[in-house]
């Protein structure tokens, strides 16, 4: 049985070795006098945002039936809401040590379509849910500074934390946390352009005036998608010029270390290779009696959740030296505006082949396979827009979303958890087993972000476009998540306006 979890021994390695320049500065640290008064602050935010699924999709299914709801069914201006709350604590014993503590909330309005509201039938004979409350922590995490000054500074993070990499996209990008490898599959979050990670994160970041660099070295147990609990190493490096370019690249080993390698690599999902007749001792093809022609062989293998992930990222601002001059052009542009940026990554570099072999106990397969590094190629690029003042952040971006099938991760947290594409018979429109013509390689996406602060602590947050966003709800307790995303096809749109009060 191939199991390639040893090959992930490197990765370990080489991010052992990562955190050696890490832990040495500790001792180099001076032995002086520090500050030992201990501060305690609270932040938070409180917020209402309404909006519109002006055309998109929506999937479910009943027990073992799949008979009730027509899948993927399209619906129009579906509205939702959402009020939340997040409330961030920080308390700080001394000059070294840091620790914050974040908590949200949310009242995630039921998004049942309302044409499917009339009977209870088309819910599996359950009562349609009323909103749901959701309690979450946002953060939870201790950071000790070994060195703060502006030569260097290095710091470590243990804890449940927020996480970004790229610092000037809105909505769609940050690929390295927000996808999954074997299967490819994005996702995000509007106004939350960032990761909740587990572990360990080490920073060293210095540089001189005109050139600053960061690196950030993790160590992750994975909390969110399954086979839950592997670790994962991940190292990140950024270089900013003169602020005038800022470059980063970064490599993520998902899965290195499976703390269960029969959920990573999964005996069930397997593919062979290098098929040949079967002949016996005379070299007579032998018959194979199951399909009336003759049997066929070859090598077992087994696709896995372990993957590498690799991405670069870039951003021009082309009024860099403008910005800082304080004049009234540099007033203009804002913090923000005329900035271009981009964000390339690769999501698993290793291929496996297809396999048409109907795994037990499901009806799924995976008749793509992963056969092209192309397919796992996303790509986005963006712009903010400069409105002089008039909003102060504008920020329109495009995505290329390459794979051939659902954007979905419904056989990884459902089913049997299986590293494949989701191939399901919700998806068919003929024996090709998925609607050709919705899913296709270079599927593109857009987004344009806007924002305008009202007041010193008030501000309108609004969002137009297509990304990778789901339904808040679950249709009841019969009845499944849909793990695909609403906005499947490319005239298929939603908005969102949201009011922020920041303390």
């Amino acid at each position: 049985m191939n199991k390639p979890i040893t090959s992930f021994l490197p990765a370990t390695v080489f991010s052992a070795l990562t955190l050696v320049p890490f832990l040495a500065t500790a001792g180099d640290v001076g032995e002086g006098p520090h500050d030992t008064t201990s501060s305690f602050s609270v932040s938070g935010s409180v917020g209402m945002s309404t909006g519109e699924v002006v055309k998109g999709k929506y999937r479910a299914m009943k027990g073992n039936g799949h008979e009730d709801i027509k899948h993927p069914s399209t619906v129009y201006r579906a509205w939702f809401g959402q009020p939340r709350a997040k409330c961030d604590l920080a308390f700080t014993p001394g000059d070294r040590l840091k620790v914050l503590a974040g908590f949200e909330a949310n009242v995630f309005v039921n998004t049942f379509p309302a044409d499917l509201k009339t009977t209870q039938s088309s819910n599996g004979g359950q009562p349609i849910l009323p909103s749901l409350m959701d309690w979450r922590i946002h953060q939870a995490q201790g950071i000790v500074s070994l060195a703060d000054d502006d030569r260097l500074s290095v710091k470590l993070s243990l804890g449940y934390m927020p996480y970004k990499y790229n610092p000037h996209v809105r909505n769609l990008g940050e690929y390295l946390f927000r996808s999954g490898t074997y299967p490819f599959f994005l996702m995000n979050e509007v106004d939350f352009p960032a990761a909740r990670l587990s572990g360990l994160l080490a920073t060293v970041a210095g540089g001189t005036g005109r050139m600053r660099f960061t690196v950030d070295q993790l160590v992750l147990t994975e909390r969110n998608i399954p086979p839950l609990n592997d670790i994962s190493f991940a190292t990140i490096a950024s270089v900013n010029f003169s602020r005038f370019i800022d470059v980063g690249a970064g490599v993520n080993f998902s899965h290195a270390v499976p703390v269960d390698g029969r959920l990573t690599t999964p005996d069930d999902a397997r593919y062979v290779t290098d098929l040949d007749t079967v002949r016996d001792a005379g070299g007579t093809p032998v018959p194979d009696p199951a399909t009336g022609g003759v049997a066929m062989a070859g090598d077992t293998g087994h696709y896995t959740f372990q993957g590498i992930k690799l991405m670069a990222r870039a951003a021009v601002d082309p009024f860099a030296r403008l910005r800082g001059q304080r004049t009234f052009i540099s007033g203009l542009l804002g913090e923000n505006g005329g900035k271009l940026y981009g964000e390339i990554a690769v999501i698993g570099v290793k291929n496996y082949p297809s396999s048409f072999e109907m795994i037990d106990g499901t009806d799924a397969m995976n008749p793509w396979g992963y056969e092209s590094i192309a397919e796992r190629t996303p790509l986005m690029a963006g712009i903010n827009v400069p409105l002089w003042k008039i909003l102060d952040v504008c920020a329109i971006e495009i995505e290329r979303y390459p794979a051939p099938y659902p954007n979905d991760y419904y056989q990884v947290v459902m089913n049997k958890g299986l590293p494949i594409p989701t191939w399901y018979r919700m998806y068919h429109d003929s024996a090709s087993g998925y609607d050709s013509s919705t899913y296709r390689n270079n599927r593109w996406y857009w987004s344009l972000y806007m924002k305008k602060r009202v007041v010193k602590n008030f501000s309108l947050v609004g969002w137009i476009g297509r990304d990778h966003m789901r339904w808040d709800v679950n249709l009841g307790n019969k009845c499944n998540y849909d793990t695909e995303e609403i906005l499947a096809k490319p005239d298929q749109w939603a908005w969102r306006l949201e009011m922020v009060l920041e303390f």
